[in-house]
């Protein structure tokens, strides 16, 4: 998966493929970037003293390492990663090659003169990732639609459904919703109508109705919980009835 930057920038983790290692640097591939290479000085190996950089790494070997130079050629550091870093990254960098068949996919959807121009690499630059923007598609078009069209949105929140398990994690709650009018049973189907993706609202007892909502995680499905729950309250309030929530 291509990167939205022509080259790292001081101080970015990237995920590098080490090569031609000897005994006092090694080259190494940035894997996020088209032809870039940097090379690894035996002083930014390790954090203790190391004689021989070739006992202490090998070519082929995948990791991350910090930018420490841009000037010229790209300097790197595998002493100044701790783990959090490195798994942090490397999960990012996962994640993109998984997004790939997202893309391909999308370009299947909609006409685009060039999906990475115009979603790929605003989705990197705003998110962090492409793969994060399919992730969050759903409960969260709105940061989306900031800086992508309607309909580019509305083909990823597509591609997202048909390949990511979106109903992971659950809320649960109950409602409690009257209204003292002749039409009552009518106003109440239009204040549930369309609660939100991922939700969904069931009888009890009148007035009693449960509310579930899922997410692919926790925060994404209370989110959607709230989102939902004030959307009801508001056409509840509207259609003149009283309303009132509990999580179960």
């Amino acid at each position: 998966m291509k990167w939205y930057k022509d080259r790292p920038e001081e101080g970015d983790f990237v995920v590098i493929e080490l090569t031609d290692v000897d005994k006092n640097s090694a080259y190494a591939d940035l894997e996020e970037y088209d032809d870039v290479r940097g090379l690894i000085h035996i002083s930014e190996a390790s954090r203790s003293w190391v004689q021989d950089l070739t006992k202490e790494i090998s070519e082929g070997e995948k990791t991350v390492a910090q930018v420490v130079d841009t000037e010229d050629t790209i300097g790197l550091s595998l002493k100044r990663v701790n783990d959090k870093q490195k798994r942090d990254t490397m999960s990012r960098w996962r994640k993109e090659q998984k997004a790939s068949d997202f893309v391909e996919a999308l370009e299947e959807k909609i006409d685009l003169d060039d999906v990475y121009e115009d979603v790929v690499f605003p989705l990197q630059e705003e998110l962090g990732s492409s793969f994060e923007g399919f992730e969050i598609s759903i409960a969260e078009e709105e940061r989306l639609k900031e800086f992508l069209d309607d309909e580019v949105v509305d083909a990823i929140q597509e591609v997202a459904r048909e390949n990511i398990d979106l109903k992971q994690e659950k809320f649960e709650g109950e409602l409690k919703v009257e209204f003292y009018h002749g039409d009552g049973l009518e106003r109440v189907k239009e204040a549930f109508d369309k609660p939100g993706e991922g939700v969904e609202v069931k009888y009890i007892s009148a007035p009693n109705y449960s509310i579930e909502a899922w997410g692919r995680t926790q925060e994404l499905a209370k989110k959607r919980m709230d989102d939902a729950v004030e959307k009801i309250r508001s056409e509840v309030q509207e259609l003149d009835g009283s309303f009132e929530f509990s999580k179960a």
